[in-house]
Protein backbone atom coordinates (compact mmCIF):
# COMPACT_ATOMS: atom_id res chain seq x y z
CA UNK A 1 0.00 0.00 0.00
CA UNK A 2 1.15 3.64 -0.73
CA UNK A 3 0.35 6.96 0.47
CA UNK A 4 0.22 10.45 -1.04
CA UNK A 5 1.97 11.61 2.23
CA UNK A 6 4.97 10.84 0.39
CA UNK A 7 5.30 14.16 -1.20
CA UNK A 8 6.56 16.53 1.05
CA UNK A 9 5.79 20.17 0.87
CA UNK A 10 7.27 23.62 2.59
CA UNK A 11 5.21 24.63 5.59
CA UNK A 12 4.83 28.11 3.43
CA UNK A 13 3.11 26.24 0.52
CA UNK A 14 0.27 24.50 2.78
CA UNK A 15 -2.41 26.96 4.33
CA UNK A 16 -6.30 25.86 5.65
CA UNK A 17 -8.81 26.14 2.69
CA UNK A 18 -10.37 29.54 2.23
CA UNK A 19 -14.28 29.45 2.90
CA UNK A 20 -16.89 27.23 0.50
CA UNK A 21 -19.41 30.15 0.70
CA UNK A 22 -18.36 30.57 -3.76
CA UNK A 23 -18.84 26.99 -4.21
CA UNK A 24 -22.53 27.37 -3.57
CA UNK A 25 -22.88 30.50 -4.94
CA UNK A 26 -21.61 29.01 -8.74
CA UNK A 27 -22.91 26.07 -8.02
CA UNK A 28 -26.44 28.09 -8.58
CA UNK A 29 -24.54 29.40 -11.63
CA UNK A 30 -23.67 26.78 -13.43
CA UNK A 31 -27.44 25.57 -12.58
CA UNK A 32 -28.98 28.51 -14.36
CA UNK A 33 -27.15 28.25 -17.07
CA UNK A 34 -28.25 24.38 -17.52
CA UNK A 35 -24.59 22.59 -16.89
CA UNK A 36 -26.48 20.69 -14.50
CA UNK A 37 -29.62 19.44 -12.85
CA UNK A 38 -30.06 20.90 -9.09
CA UNK A 39 -30.05 17.56 -7.51
CA UNK A 40 -28.02 15.96 -4.31
CA UNK A 41 -25.89 14.26 -6.19
CA UNK A 42 -25.05 16.97 -9.27
CA UNK A 43 -23.94 19.23 -6.36
CA UNK A 44 -22.02 16.05 -4.74
CA UNK A 45 -19.98 16.03 -8.24
CA UNK A 46 -20.23 19.91 -8.32
CA UNK A 47 -18.66 20.09 -4.93
CA UNK A 48 -15.79 17.22 -5.25
CA UNK A 49 -14.14 19.24 -8.08
CA UNK A 50 -14.71 23.02 -7.25
CA UNK A 51 -13.90 23.17 -3.79
CA UNK A 52 -10.42 23.03 -5.18
CA UNK A 53 -10.83 26.84 -5.33
CA UNK A 54 -10.55 26.99 -1.82
CA UNK A 55 -7.44 24.80 -1.31
CA UNK A 56 -5.78 26.62 -4.04
CA UNK A 57 -6.71 30.10 -3.64
CA UNK A 58 -6.71 30.02 0.14
CA UNK A 59 -5.81 33.67 0.93
CA UNK A 60 -8.44 35.04 -1.56
CA UNK A 61 -11.96 36.71 -0.34
CA UNK A 62 -15.25 36.17 -1.52
CA UNK A 63 -15.26 37.99 -4.60
CA UNK A 64 -11.86 36.67 -5.67
CA UNK A 65 -13.20 33.49 -5.08
CA UNK A 66 -15.83 33.90 -7.15
CA UNK A 67 -13.72 34.26 -10.30
CA UNK A 68 -11.51 31.20 -9.43
CA UNK A 69 -14.71 29.04 -8.66
CA UNK A 70 -16.06 30.16 -12.17
CA UNK A 71 -12.24 29.50 -14.11
CA UNK A 72 -12.30 25.92 -12.02
CA UNK A 73 -15.62 25.22 -13.51
CA UNK A 74 -14.93 25.77 -17.10
CA UNK A 75 -11.79 23.58 -16.90
CA UNK A 76 -13.64 20.24 -14.79
CA UNK A 77 -16.66 20.63 -17.45
CA UNK A 78 -14.47 21.21 -20.49
CA UNK A 79 -12.09 18.67 -19.32
CA UNK A 80 -14.37 15.98 -18.48
CA UNK A 81 -16.27 16.68 -21.51
CA UNK A 82 -13.18 16.15 -23.69
CA UNK A 83 -12.58 13.09 -21.98
CA UNK A 84 -15.92 11.40 -21.71
CA UNK A 85 -16.19 8.51 -24.00
CA UNK A 86 -19.26 9.71 -25.73
CA UNK A 87 -17.63 12.66 -27.02
CA UNK A 88 -16.08 11.58 -30.33
CA UNK A 89 -12.80 13.64 -31.95
CA UNK A 90 -15.42 15.39 -34.55
CA UNK A 91 -17.84 16.89 -31.74
CA UNK A 92 -14.14 18.12 -29.10
CA UNK A 93 -12.55 19.32 -32.55
CA UNK A 94 -15.38 21.93 -33.06
CA UNK A 95 -16.21 22.87 -29.07
CA UNK A 96 -12.40 24.00 -28.62
CA UNK A 97 -12.59 26.07 -31.67
CA UNK A 98 -16.07 27.07 -30.54
CA UNK A 99 -14.42 28.36 -26.81
CA UNK A 100 -11.16 29.58 -28.49
CA UNK A 101 -13.87 31.99 -30.69
CA UNK A 102 -15.36 32.70 -27.30
CA UNK A 103 -12.12 33.61 -24.69
CA UNK A 104 -10.68 35.43 -27.99
CA UNK A 105 -13.48 37.29 -29.38
CA UNK A 106 -15.88 37.11 -26.50
CA UNK A 107 -18.92 36.30 -29.02
CA UNK A 108 -20.01 33.04 -30.19
CA UNK A 109 -19.07 31.21 -33.58
CA UNK A 110 -22.37 29.71 -34.41
CA UNK A 111 -25.20 31.71 -33.08
CA UNK A 112 -27.78 29.09 -34.37
CA UNK A 113 -25.72 26.06 -32.51
CA UNK A 114 -24.95 27.46 -28.87
CA UNK A 115 -23.92 24.85 -26.00
CA UNK A 116 -25.05 25.63 -22.34
CA UNK A 117 -21.48 25.14 -21.82
CA UNK A 118 -20.31 28.03 -24.41
CA UNK A 119 -22.96 30.29 -22.33
CA UNK A 120 -21.21 29.13 -19.36
CA UNK A 121 -17.97 30.16 -20.90
CA UNK A 122 -19.12 33.39 -22.53
CA UNK A 123 -20.21 34.42 -18.55
CA UNK A 124 -17.20 33.29 -16.98
CA UNK A 125 -15.24 35.69 -19.52
CA UNK A 126 -17.27 38.50 -19.29
CA UNK A 127 -17.17 39.05 -15.67
CA UNK A 128 -13.24 37.90 -15.33
CA UNK A 129 -13.06 41.17 -17.95
CA UNK A 130 -15.31 43.13 -15.64
CA UNK A 131 -13.46 41.68 -12.40
CA UNK A 132 -9.91 43.03 -13.49
CA UNK A 133 -11.03 46.46 -14.87
CA UNK A 134 -8.33 48.89 -16.61
CA UNK A 135 -5.38 45.90 -16.25
CA UNK A 136 -6.54 44.43 -19.69
CA UNK A 137 -2.62 43.06 -20.20
CA UNK A 138 -3.24 41.04 -17.02
CA UNK A 139 -6.71 39.66 -18.53
CA UNK A 140 -5.05 39.08 -21.78
CA UNK A 141 -2.51 37.22 -20.46
CA UNK A 142 -4.50 34.94 -18.48
CA UNK A 143 -6.59 34.39 -22.10
CA UNK A 144 -3.67 33.61 -23.45
CA UNK A 145 -2.64 30.37 -21.27
CA UNK A 146 -6.20 29.52 -21.44
CA UNK A 147 -6.11 29.37 -24.81
CA UNK A 148 -3.12 27.19 -24.95
CA UNK A 149 -4.69 24.97 -22.11
CA UNK A 150 -7.76 24.24 -23.92
CA UNK A 151 -6.01 23.38 -27.17
CA UNK A 152 -3.88 20.88 -25.23
CA UNK A 153 -6.59 18.61 -23.90
CA UNK A 154 -6.94 16.84 -27.27
CA UNK A 155 -3.35 16.43 -28.35
CA UNK A 156 -2.60 14.99 -24.53
CA UNK A 157 -5.44 12.56 -24.15
CA UNK A 158 -4.73 10.65 -27.57
CA UNK A 159 -0.84 10.49 -26.57
CA UNK A 160 -1.46 7.07 -26.38
CA UNK A 161 2.51 5.82 -27.32
CA UNK A 162 4.09 7.80 -24.81
CA UNK A 163 6.92 5.81 -23.46
CA UNK A 164 9.39 8.18 -21.67
CA UNK A 165 9.16 11.24 -19.09
CA UNK A 166 10.70 13.65 -21.57
CA UNK A 167 7.76 13.21 -24.03
CA UNK A 168 5.35 13.75 -21.25
CA UNK A 169 6.74 16.89 -19.42
CA UNK A 170 6.63 18.12 -22.68
CA UNK A 171 3.08 17.89 -22.83
CA UNK A 172 2.25 18.78 -19.62
CA UNK A 173 4.04 22.07 -19.45
CA UNK A 174 0.98 23.30 -20.61
CA UNK A 175 -1.70 20.77 -20.19
CA UNK A 176 -1.34 20.51 -16.35
CA UNK A 177 -2.88 23.83 -16.65
CA UNK A 178 -0.49 25.76 -13.78
CA UNK A 179 -0.04 28.32 -16.14
CA UNK A 180 -3.18 29.34 -16.35
CA UNK A 181 -4.24 28.75 -12.89
CA UNK A 182 -1.11 31.25 -11.94
CA UNK A 183 -2.56 33.69 -14.31
CA UNK A 184 -5.72 33.94 -12.65
CA UNK A 185 -3.85 34.47 -9.87
CA UNK A 186 -3.02 38.32 -11.77
CA UNK A 187 -6.30 38.73 -12.07
CA UNK A 188 -7.05 37.99 -8.73
CA UNK A 189 -5.01 40.81 -7.19
CA UNK A 190 -5.42 43.74 -10.17
CA UNK A 191 -3.92 46.28 -8.79
CA UNK A 192 -0.73 44.06 -8.22
CA UNK A 193 2.64 46.40 -9.76
CA UNK A 194 4.77 43.16 -11.06
CA UNK A 195 5.02 43.98 -14.53
CA UNK A 196 3.12 41.26 -17.12
CA UNK A 197 6.68 41.17 -19.02
CA UNK A 198 8.11 38.96 -15.83
CA UNK A 199 5.99 35.79 -17.71
CA UNK A 200 8.82 36.37 -20.66
CA UNK A 201 11.80 36.09 -18.08
CA UNK A 202 13.14 32.83 -18.75
CA UNK A 203 14.25 32.34 -15.11
CA UNK A 204 10.32 32.84 -14.23
CA UNK A 205 9.33 30.85 -17.24
CA UNK A 206 11.00 27.92 -15.75
CA UNK A 207 9.99 28.59 -12.22
CA UNK A 208 6.29 28.23 -13.74
CA UNK A 209 6.96 25.16 -15.74
CA UNK A 210 8.34 23.07 -12.91
CA UNK A 211 5.41 24.05 -11.07
CA UNK A 212 3.58 22.43 -13.92
CA UNK A 213 5.76 19.55 -13.29
CA UNK A 214 5.17 19.15 -9.83
CA UNK A 215 1.31 19.92 -10.12
CA UNK A 216 0.93 16.63 -13.04
CA UNK A 217 3.09 14.73 -10.91
CA UNK A 218 0.88 14.82 -8.06
CA UNK A 219 -2.58 14.97 -10.18
CA UNK A 220 -1.32 11.52 -12.45
CA UNK A 221 -0.59 9.59 -9.10
CA UNK A 222 -3.84 10.84 -6.90
CA UNK A 223 -5.84 10.38 -10.65
CA UNK A 224 -4.29 6.56 -11.42
CA UNK A 225 -7.35 4.42 -10.28
CA UNK A 226 -10.05 6.83 -11.77
CA UNK A 227 -8.23 6.98 -15.19
CA UNK A 228 -7.43 2.92 -14.97
CA UNK A 229 -11.35 2.89 -14.35
CA UNK A 230 -11.99 4.42 -17.44
CA UNK A 231 -9.24 3.34 -19.38
CA UNK A 232 -7.63 6.45 -19.47
CA UNK A 233 -4.48 5.79 -18.26
CA UNK A 234 -2.01 5.21 -21.23
CA UNK A 235 -0.55 8.98 -20.95
CA UNK A 236 0.36 8.21 -16.78
CA UNK A 237 3.61 8.30 -15.53
CA UNK A 238 2.96 5.59 -13.12
CA UNK A 239 1.82 2.78 -16.25
CA UNK A 240 4.23 3.83 -19.25
CA UNK A 241 7.16 3.79 -16.77
CA UNK A 242 6.73 0.52 -15.57
CA UNK A 243 7.95 -0.63 -18.60
CA UNK A 244 11.31 1.93 -18.23
CA UNK A 245 11.84 1.01 -14.65
CA UNK A 246 10.06 -2.88 -14.27
CA UNK A 247 7.58 -2.24 -11.57
CA UNK A 248 5.16 -0.09 -9.97
CA UNK A 249 6.75 0.23 -7.38
CA UNK A 250 10.06 1.88 -9.08
CA UNK A 251 8.19 4.20 -10.91
CA UNK A 252 6.85 5.82 -7.95
CA UNK A 253 9.87 6.04 -6.47
CA UNK A 254 11.48 7.88 -9.92
CA UNK A 255 8.89 9.83 -9.71
CA UNK A 256 9.18 11.10 -6.00
CA UNK A 257 12.63 11.65 -6.72
CA UNK A 258 11.46 13.83 -9.65
CA UNK A 259 9.21 15.82 -7.58
CA UNK A 260 11.92 16.41 -4.89
CA UNK A 261 14.37 17.55 -7.54
CA UNK A 262 12.17 20.26 -9.08
CA UNK A 263 10.92 21.52 -5.92
CA UNK A 264 14.26 22.31 -5.28
CA UNK A 265 14.81 24.19 -8.41
CA UNK A 266 11.55 26.05 -7.57
CA UNK A 267 12.69 27.43 -4.20
CA UNK A 268 16.07 28.74 -5.74
CA UNK A 269 14.23 30.31 -8.89
CA UNK A 270 11.71 31.82 -6.80
CA UNK A 271 14.82 33.48 -4.30
CA UNK A 272 16.97 34.47 -6.92
CA UNK A 273 13.82 36.05 -8.85
CA UNK A 274 12.47 38.50 -5.89
CA UNK A 275 16.29 39.21 -5.35
CA UNK A 276 16.45 40.54 -8.90
CA UNK A 277 13.07 42.26 -8.46
CA UNK A 278 13.04 46.04 -8.90
CA UNK A 279 12.28 47.07 -5.10
CA UNK A 280 8.83 48.34 -5.78
CA UNK A 281 7.67 45.37 -7.25
CA UNK A 282 9.35 42.84 -4.80
CA UNK A 283 6.40 42.57 -2.37
CA UNK A 284 3.79 42.27 -5.46
CA UNK A 285 5.95 39.34 -7.25
CA UNK A 286 6.32 37.82 -3.71
CA UNK A 287 2.68 37.64 -3.39
CA UNK A 288 2.61 35.81 -7.03
CA UNK A 289 5.33 33.59 -6.29
CA UNK A 290 4.02 32.79 -3.47
CA UNK A 291 0.37 32.13 -5.50
CA UNK A 292 1.99 29.41 -7.32
CA UNK A 293 3.15 27.75 -4.42
CA UNK A 294 -0.20 27.76 -2.83
CA UNK A 295 -1.88 26.46 -5.89
CA UNK A 296 0.44 23.34 -5.82
CA UNK A 297 0.12 22.72 -1.44
CA UNK A 298 -3.42 23.27 -2.72
CA UNK A 299 -4.04 20.87 -4.87
CA UNK A 300 -1.71 18.29 -2.93
CA UNK A 301 -4.25 18.94 0.06
CA UNK A 302 -7.37 18.80 -2.22
CA UNK A 303 -6.15 15.61 -3.79
CA UNK A 304 -6.14 14.07 -0.35
CA UNK A 305 -9.50 14.27 0.62
CA UNK A 306 -11.91 14.88 -2.79
CA UNK A 307 -14.22 12.41 -3.40
CA UNK A 308 -12.75 13.02 -7.26
CA UNK A 309 -10.70 10.10 -7.54
CA UNK A 310 -11.96 7.62 -4.80
CA UNK A 311 -11.56 4.12 -6.23
CA UNK A 312 -11.85 1.20 -4.22
CA UNK A 313 -8.69 -0.32 -6.27
CA UNK A 314 -6.21 2.54 -5.41
CA UNK A 315 -2.64 2.12 -4.76
CA UNK A 316 -3.07 5.08 -2.45
CA UNK A 317 -4.48 4.23 1.16
CA UNK A 318 -5.83 7.78 0.76
CA UNK A 319 -8.25 7.13 -2.23
CA UNK A 320 -9.81 3.86 -1.18
CA UNK A 321 -13.63 3.69 -0.44
CA UNK A 322 -16.20 1.79 -1.42
CA UNK A 323 -18.68 3.59 -0.20
CA UNK A 324 -21.85 3.36 -2.39
CA UNK A 325 -23.04 6.93 -1.90
CA UNK A 326 -19.71 8.48 -3.69
CA UNK A 327 -20.72 9.18 -7.31
CA UNK A 328 -17.95 8.28 -10.77
CA UNK A 329 -17.95 11.54 -12.04
CA UNK A 330 -17.90 10.35 -15.48
CA UNK A 331 -22.23 9.30 -14.79
CA UNK A 332 -22.33 13.26 -14.41
CA UNK A 333 -20.32 14.33 -17.45
CA UNK A 334 -23.09 11.72 -19.15
CA UNK A 335 -25.45 13.73 -17.90
CA UNK A 336 -24.13 17.30 -18.90
CA UNK A 337 -23.53 15.68 -22.63
CA UNK A 338 -27.17 14.84 -22.43
CA UNK A 339 -28.04 18.49 -21.93
CA UNK A 340 -25.66 19.85 -24.26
Amino acid sequence: MYSLHDFKYPSDWIEPPASDKCIYTCYKEAVDFKLFEEDEKTLEYYYGTISSTIYLYPLCNYEQLLVASRYLTVCFVVDDFLESKLTNPDDSRVLIKKLENILMDGEFQDSNNISNIERYVLFFRETSKQFVGEKIEFFNQFLKYMIDWINSINPFNRADNLNNYDSYNFFKKVNSGTYVSLSVSMLLYPNSKVDPKIWINPRFDRFATNGGYQMATMNDCASYAKEVRNNNHLTNPLHFLQKEVGSFDNAYKMILKFNDEIMKQICEDERILIEECPVDQRDDLKVLTRSMKLIMGGNYLWSLQCSRYVDINSPFIEQRSNDPNVIGYEKIVDKILSQK
